[in-house]
């Protein structure tokens, strides 16, 4: 039977990002539906049961729910509301647990910089941060913030930094067919003892960490770590 994936991509981001990312993890479906996930965590979970439920009725069930930072933290928690039936989840990034804490901070303080000064004069900072030469987190950015509604982009933003993430409690209580954790090493914003905390917390989820320039040279490397994951967690 031909089935969906249903992805959902991260605060600041679009739905065509995380399409792009993580289209490895979805080649044994007949469908990828990426959400607009510009919106609080609740919402977002809702916007996931509205696509499973169109793909459900158009004879293509679900297969897997994948996300990438908010959009992980959505997954888990329409996961949690389906009770014993969640597909495979690849688990993206995820930012933080519990409570909005310091990382929550930061994404707010680039809510208050975009608000202040513009996305293009922040991008154009960061351009000119070495650090950052030749950074795919930069270039992704750049297609995410391209249209310039930087209201929408805060509005966002701030809306993600004061959504709680699951609880190590919620977290245990998820029941999916198989759950990938993915985690990009040194990313401040993602970090990776919230991804190894996620991957412990869940029952049967298996855990793998992403250089951080990986996707530099292979774009899709998280989407297809996941797919292995999935694959060797059935």
């Amino acid at each position: 039977m031909p089935s969906t994936a249903v992805l959902a991509h991260g605060a600041g981001s679009r739905p065509a990002v995380v399409r792009g990312l993580l289209a490895p993890a979805c080649l044994g479906a007949a469908a990828v539906d990426a959400v607009d996930a510009r919106d609080g965590v609740e919402r977002v979970a809702d916007r996931i049961h509205e696509a499973a439920a169109a793909a459900a009725r158009a004879g293509r069930p679900v297969s897997i729910v994948g996300g990438i930072s908010l959009g992980a933290h959505a997954a888990v928690r329409w996961a949690l509301e389906q009770g014993g039936t969640a597909p495979a989840l690849l688990l993206v990034m995820p930012a933080w647990t519990g409570p909005p804490g310091a990382v929550a901070g930061l994404t707010a303080a680039t809510a208050d910089e975009i608000e202040r000064d513009g996305s293009a004069r922040v991008l154009a900072r960061l351009r000119s941060d070495p650090a950052l030469s030749g950074d795919w987190v930069l270039h992704e950015l750049e297609r995410s913030w391209s249209d310039g509604d930087d209201a929408g982009l805060v509005r966002a933003l701030r809306l993600a930094a004061a959504s709680p993430a699951p609880s190590a409690e919620d977290l245990s209580r998820v029941r999916a067919a198989a759950v990938a954790v993915v985690a990009l090493a040194d990313d401040p914003l993602h970090p990776e003892d919230v991804a190894r905390e996620w991957a412990e917390a869940i029952p049967g989820a298996v855990l793998a960490t992403v250089p951080r320039l990986a996707p530099a040279a292979e774009p899709g490397v998280l989407g297809r770590v996941g797919r292995e994951l999935l694959s060797g967690s059935r």
